[in-house]
């Protein structure tokens, strides 16, 4: 599957996420609902949910490692969280310190299981492949 192609289907995928969350927390009653709007909400948390969802393409960029994919997905993924919700004015300045801090736990979860998926995955296919280089030159020496 092109890079494009699944960065549009990452993106939607956000967006739908992003709406769904959105409208959930729309349904928590602020402590300030003043200027509330729900369409604005909406489109916020749709972006919420897009940008780093399609961002997650940058791990299929196979020249790149894991670490600059890392990095340039992570870096959007605050800069829109930071952004939206500063538009939004969803955080206070300590609700916003304890968001950072909840953000970084969260992504250094989902980095480290998927890390340690793709590094199983990868000893496995090793594994494979060895086995399958024994059996041809095996298979060698017999000829």
């Amino acid at each position: 599957m092109e890079l494009k192609t699944k960065f549009l289907i990452y993106s939607l995928i956000g967006i739908i996420a992003g709406m769904i969350v959105g409208l959930a927390i729309w349904m928590i009653p602020p402590i300030n609902s003043e200027g509330r709007s729900f369409v604005a909400h909406m489109i916020a948390s749709a972006i919420h949910g897009l940008i780093p969802c399609g961002a997650a393409a940058v791990y299929d960029i196979e020249s790149w490692g894991i670490t600059k994919s890392t990095v340039v997905h992570a870096s959007l993924t605050l800069a829109t969280i930071v952004g939206v919700g500063g538009i939004m004015k969803w955080y206070s300045p300590k609700e916003f310190a304890i968001a950072m801090v909840i953000y970084v736990i969260i992504y250094t979860i989902i980095w480290l299981i998927n890390f340690l998926y793709w590094k199983h995955t990868v000893s496995k296919m090793n594994e494979q492949l060895e086995i399958l280089l024994k059996l041809k030159e095996n298979n060698k020496g017999r000829a």
